[in-house]
């Protein structure tokens, strides 16, 4: 028994290009819009704008740091309430990595 391949036509067969209008756009009626790609879009709100403002603002952040180097220098900045505020962000952390 002599086998060539599963159908009639053995061998190898160049593949030409088919002559005549392509069925690519099948869905597409006439006069009808091709369907495009959705967009993405962003929106900010008017509470996100003000934040970017101002963290984009050098003078109101050079005021902010000032601010918290006369506190440092106080003596001030730290206190036991944002210590205790820290270490439990902290220990959130931890207990929520296990």
């Amino acid at each position: 028994m002599d086998v060539n391949g599963t159908s009639s036509i053995s061998g190898s067969l160049p593949i030409s290009k088919q002559a005549g209008p392509s069925n690519t756009n099948i869905n597409k009626t006439p006069g009808s819009k091709p369907i495009s790609s959705p967009q993405d879009q962003l929106e900010i709100s008017s509470a996100g704008r003000m934040l970017d403002e101002m963290t984009n603002n050098s003078d109101m952040r050079a005021e902010r740091l000032a601010q918290i180097k006369a506190a440092i220098d106080d003596g001030t900045y730290e206190t036991d309430e944002k210590l205790e505020a820290a270490l439990g962000r902290l220990l959130d952390q931890f207990n929520d990595s296990e």
